[in-house]
């Protein structure tokens, strides 16, 4: 009995020093007291910029965190805030931000129905925050049930691939890539319910607790998340996405995607398994084929790569829900805005526990 008590004391000491060290490696750069950050993005010259989460108040939709962590509005006002008066001039709701090579920002509008609103990608000037581009994306190209969450700028074939989930809260679901070129305008939707599109048929589990919708009679589903987190290299040359609710990362070519005269059944022959990862609400590709991955289920930063998965972080308090991701140099920058403590998760019920943090750690590029 005393050698079992002295190796269990050794594990417990163990997996105490792991997980303090796990979290030593965290730095919070920034903390909102009310509404929740979405995504983050880094320019080039290490600004730091967010959407609010589409799920959370707040009147300006995209701010900038400067290096005393202060969180401030940016771009042009009119803009950055829901459209007023049926103006076409606004946010609606955002979750996607990329800063490109090029001196762009760019913001994903998830459109509103209901204000016959469509959904738009917004480019703003990094420097003077002047509204620089939009592509309206029109009903012929979505679904009847869009979520358009997350995207990417592939600035080597002009071109945004954007995630479209989907309603996951209410199936049937039908995820696809939405693709912008970025030259012209035109606009196409591609691999619409492609079998690498889709989650594993099972819930999201956070630490015990079912991710659950509550519907209006009464009913609660636990919805099966699909494509979600999007990324592309540095070098432009593939695309790597995922289902949220899936444990496998995908990637495709960005030029054969790019490439308008390909259909569905040519692009299918393009897609190849990369890696496995957990489920995750976003990933970042940074150097030597690493994909940085947020561990919803478990409060954790993980490293996939097709050697392998491990985790580099992780932390209950701190990585409540791990959402967007960004690199920039050798920091890897973190939004935990503890989504599935929202009611419109948790069968109702509001289990927030605000701050919501911004975090940054040292990564091995």
């Amino acid at each position: 009995m005393k050698t079992i008590t002295i190796i269990k004391t050794v594990l417990f000491a163990f997996v105490m020093n792991f997980t303090l060290l796990a979290q030593a490696q965290l730095e919070t750069i920034a903390t909102f007291p009310e509404s929740r950050p979405g995504n983050i993005t880094v320019s080039n010259d290490g600004r730091i910029f967010v959407t609010m989460s589409a799920l959370s108040a707040s009147k300006y939709m995209v701010k900038e965190i400067l290096p005393n962590g202060e969180a401030i509005p940016f771009g042009d006002k009119e803009w950055i805030v829901k459209p007023e008066n049926g103006s076409l001039k606004g946010i609606n709701s955002t979750i996607g931000i990329k800063a490109d090579a090029n001196g762009i920002l760019w913001v994903l509008d998830m459109g509103n129905v209901k204000q016959n609103q469509a959904p738009k990608l917004v480019g703003f000037d990094l420097v003077t925050g002047n509204v620089t581009k939009v592509f309206p994306i029109p009903n012929t190209v979505l679904s009847s049930k869009p979520f358009l969450q997350d995207f990417v700028i592939d600035v080597k074939n002009n071109t945004a691939v954007i995630a479209d989930m989907t309603d996951a809260l209410n199936p049937p679901i039908a995820p696809a890539f939405v693709v912008i070129n970025l030259e012209t305008g035109y606009i196409r939707r591609v691999l619409e319910g492609n079998a690498s599109f889709l989650s594993a048929d099972e819930p999201v589990k956070i630490h015990g607790r079912l991710v659950s919708h509550k519907r209006k009679d009464g009913t609660t589903i636990q919805p099966r998340y699909p494509l979600n987190p999007i990324s592309i290299d540095d070098e432009n040359k593939y695309i790597y996405y995922g289902a949220m609710g899936n444990t496998k990362i995908y990637r495709i070519p960005s030029a054969v995607l790019a490439d308008e005269s390909k259909q569905d059944s040519d692009l299918n022959k393009y897609i190849a398994f990369y890696a496995n990862k957990p489920k995750s609400d976003g990933f970042k590709v940074g150097a030597n084929g690493k994909v940085y991955v947020t561990d919803v289920e478990n409060s954790a930063i993980v490293e996939s790569t097709p050697a392998g998965m491990k985790t580099i972080a992780q932390s209950k308090k701190d990585l409540s829900w791990p959402d967007g991701v960004a690199i920039h140099g050798n920091y890897l920058y973190i939004v935990a805005n503890q989504l599935h403590n929202l009611p419109l998760l948790n069968e109702g019920k509001d289990a927030s526990k605000p701050p919501y943090l911004v975090l940054k750690m040292k990564i091995e590029e």
